[in-house]
């Protein structure tokens, strides 16, 4: 820093040097800042997602993998609360007072209101299924479901912790092994024409074997030898444009900006940065237009990553089990809003929301696959345009949501349904919590022998809440044998575990039978409804008898999953960006990051880098078809006035070979090479 007397000594170019070095630093400052504040937001208003997605592994009975939950999540909030404290001054100096400004007062809301609640249940959860467990084990045999009962509780949980022992590998030291980036010549090398393989030569010279076939070519072919290295076979008359080692491109030669720099944009846009947060300073700095990116970016998702995503799509319609979501995305546009409704205000298929469809495999699958659809709608017709025929699936799993249903009867065959169990035990958790059960059990004022003897009235009578405790106690020991047999090698005891899960699943259905019999009400249908006055209960046990049969699919199947986390936890990449930019304005536009988020997805799952995978898809595809528009534009002696202005990907792509790129073949030809 300088003093006022020093600063008078320097002359007038020093001071503009100080001044623009000046400037440099604040902006690299303040750019740090945003994306550090962008990190902290998102991180606090996804905190109950994260509580939610761990809660499905709560073992009521084992009171150490619920602390080991509690404890991390304790551990996230308080490093963020660390964090944006250490950071809250400079927050405010470089983004000033809005919405972006998190100091310790907001921070400290933050984690009463994500913390709290979460761990207060658990802890009431525990101990309520520790008196339970005391009572059965007691309990006269004639009283109603008292086998049922005894079954679950006196079911011995695996022992994961064994496991992971076991298993284990232990803290590894980590040396990751730095690339440098190598920069390679181009070659000497005279290219072959890769249609007869005959040796090719460069344009420029080639002009004298063209005057003497045709001569009114002969402008043109110069005219074009002037602007690109071309060769081009004599004897089929193949082009190939030599491109420079490691050079930029444009997604298309009437674009402004480079295919590299877009797949940068792509990736920040995956990581949930909105597109225009990303290019507010670019903009200025390259003089670009408002708009001029965001087209760029639109021609590299219909022309490069489209075509990517139907190859990924065409993979996973060959997979034996598909696992379905879907999640809320307004587009304005389908909604009759926003700029580019304008043409579509009188149509009578607006829809007041829309959707995005999540399709993935299991977690069994030789090869993962993520693909992201638009639904204008939520309705089996809309799911059923996506999930087709073509789709060679044994099994799908979802959520309980009935238009899936609708979907399976259309495609007919024996195909089978495995409804999540998750979903299922959200329902008896809400059904918990939202009564007077816990809170009455954990009342410090109430000794042992109280809450043994009130739990003792309730479980001889088969009282909804005491049945209700019993069956999430019988899913959570169900989901500590399923994480078992993920980690267990011997098929023997893979298959006992599976047999332990299917009693469990028989008694909870047993249990739920009793409860339909006396607090729902069956249609003519065949179909449960909530009875009068049921409350959450009654809604729990009529969603549990409605589906019933698909619950247990799994237990033939190792390779069916119990529950559909999978997808909703691949899914969440999305629900980030939504917080962000609230909707997108197009269908064209939401279709483009449905494509970005699949491709970029799909390469994570399979351990591939994805920007350096899409750049060299993108080179291999513009050398592709520029090459053929070349060698038809050659053919075809366009005037020399005329430009190849922009290249037709449509027709250029028709003869391009995708199944390289796959993310298995990927994998194999880079280790190979």
């Amino acid at each position: 820093m300088f003093n006022k007397k020093q600063l008078k000594n320097l002359s007038q170019e020093e001071l503009i040097e100080l001044v623009l070095k000046t400037e440099k630093e604040k902006e690299e400052i303040q750019a740090r800042f945003r994306g550090l504040s962008t990190i902290v937001i998102n991180a606090f208003h996804n905190c109950k997602e994260v509580a939610l997605l761990a809660d499905k592994y709560l073992i009521a009975e084992d009171k150490w993998m619920g602390l080991a939950i509690e404890q991390q999540i304790s551990h996230m909030l308080e490093s963020l609360r660390v964090l944006a404290e250490n950071s809250s001054s400079q927050f405010q100096a470089l983004l000033g007072k809005g919405s972006e400004k998190i100091g310790r007062a907001e921070v400290d809301k933050e984690l009463k209101e994500n913390k709290g609640s979460w761990v207060n249940g658990s802890k009431e959860l525990i101990e309520a299924t520790r008196i339970v467990d005391q009572v059965v084990k007691s309990l006269p045999e004639n009283t109603p479901l008292a086998g049922e009962f005894k079954s679950i509780v006196n079911e011995p949980a695996a022992s994961i912790a064994a496991l992971e022992k076991k298993l284990s590998l232990g803290r590894q030291k980590v040396n990751p092994k730095v690339r440098e980036r190598t920069v390679v010549p181009a070659s000497d090398k005279v290219p072959h024409c890769k249609g007869c393989t005959e040796e090719m030569i460069k344009l420029s010279s080639f002009v004298e074997t063209i005057r003497r076939k045709t001569l009114p070519k002969l402008d043109n072919l110069e005219a074009l030898s002037q602007r690109q290295d071309v060769y081009v076979c004599p004897k089929c008359g193949q082009a190939h444009v030599r491109l420079p080692v490691d050079a930029e491109h444009p997604v298309n030669c009437a674009r402004t900006v480079g295919t590299s720099m877009l797949v940068e944009l792509a990736m920040g846009l995956y990581s949930g940065i909105p597109l225009h947060r990303q290019i507010k300073e670019l903009q200025q700095k390259l003089c670009l237009g408002h708009d001029t990116v965001s087209y760029n970016l639109h021609d590299l998702a219909r022309f490069y990553l489209h075509p990517l995503a139907l190859l990924y799509e065409s993979s996973l319609k060959k997979a034996d089990v598909l696992i379905a979501d879907e999640t809320v995305f307004p587009v304005l546009e389908a909604q009759g809003r926003g700029k580019c409704a304008k043409e579509r205000m009188n149509e009578s298929k607006l829809r007041k929301q829309n959707y995005l469809l999540a399709l993935t495999t299991a977690a069994s699958a030789p090869e993962q696959i993520f693909i992201l659809k638009y639904l204008p709608s939520r309705s089996a017709q809309a799911i059923g345009s996506q999930i087709t025929s073509d789709f060679q699936f044994n099994t799908l799993v979802t959520d309980g949501y009935s238009a899936y249903e609708t979907v399976l009867q259309a495609l007919g065959g024996e195909r089978k349904h495995q409804s999540c169990l998750i979903h299922y035990r959200r329902k008896l958790l809400s059904a918990l919590l939202s009564s007077s059960l816990l809170k009455e059990l954990h009342q410090s004022a109430l000794g042992e022998k109280e809450k043994l003897k009130q739990m003792k009235i309730r479980v001889q009578q088969a009282e909804p809440g005491s049945c209700v405790l019993i069956c999430v106690e019988a899913l959570s020991k169900l989901y500590n044998l399923q994480e078992a047999i993920s980690k267990e090698v011997s098929q023997r005891k893979q298959e006992e575990y599976r047999r332990r899960q299917d009693s469990l699943l028989t008694a909870v259905d047993k249990i739920m039978s009793y409860q339909a019999d006396k607090i729902c009400i069956k249609t003519q249908s065949g179909l449960y409804k909530k009875g009068v006055g049921g409350g959450l209960y009654s809604a729990a046990c009529a969603y549990y008898m409605n589906l019933r049969n698909e619950f247990k699919v799994f237990i033939d199947d190792f390779k069916v999953p119990a529950d559909s986390n999978l997808v909703e936890s691949r899914l969440r990449p999305v629900t980030v960006l939504r917080k962000n930019i609230w909707y997108k304005q197009s269908v064209e536009y939401a279709v483009d990051m449905c494509d970005i988020y699949s491709i970029f997805k799909t390469l994570e799952l399979n351990g591939i880098a994805p920007v350096e995978y899409l750049k060299k898809y993108c080179r291999s595809v513009y050398g592709h078809v520029l090459d053929k528009t070349w060698t038809e534009a050659l053919k075809d002696g366009h005037d020399k006035t005329k430009k190849i202005g922009s290249l037709d990907f449509k027709h250029g792509l028709e003869d391009y070979d995708l199944k390289p790129w796959l993310p298995s073949t990927y994998k194999q030809l880079q280790a190979e090479s």
